[in-house]
């Protein structure tokens, strides 16, 4: 198996076990899974979200500064982010400012695994355009 294909298969289990700990059928237990996560420590917390680190490594081996990449770093950047900010408004009670949708909202099975597609594809797009 080539190098590529074997950093790529890494990618889809460490996308996969992010999907495992968050996988919820309502919107609520979706949130109550992410703050379970971040009380268990802020650290934790990031370490729960192997796949940026590694495709952080993986751009630096690389060399990846392309559109593609760039886009993987910034919505893996931005997932992270606004988890913290529910997780502050959970903590303040506030939960309506950053989260308008209703909490019983149902979530299908297979939108928790859009991760392991979508961003696996985009790196190998990252590195056909390098």
């Amino acid at each position: 198996m080539s190098e590529i294909a074997i950093e790529v298969v890494l990618l889809v289990l460490f996308e996969f076990y992010e999907s495992s700990w968050q996988r919820a059928s309502t919107l609520g237990g979706l949130l109550d899974n992410i703050y379970r996560r971040y009380k268990r420590g802020l650290f934790y917390f990031f370490f729960s979200h192997p796949s940026f680190y590694y495709l952080l490594y993986l751009g630096l081996k690389y060399d990846l500064t392309n559109f593609w990449f760039l886009s993987i770093l910034f919505m893996k950047f931005l997932d992270i982010s606004y988890k913290l900010v529910i997780v502050k408004k959970i903590e303040e009670n506030a939960l309506a400012e950053a989260m308008p949708l209703p909490l019983d909202l149902k979530i299908a099975p297979w939108m928790s695994y859009l991760n392991i597609i979508l961003y696996p594809t985009l790196f190998l797009l990252a590195l056909k355009v390098t």
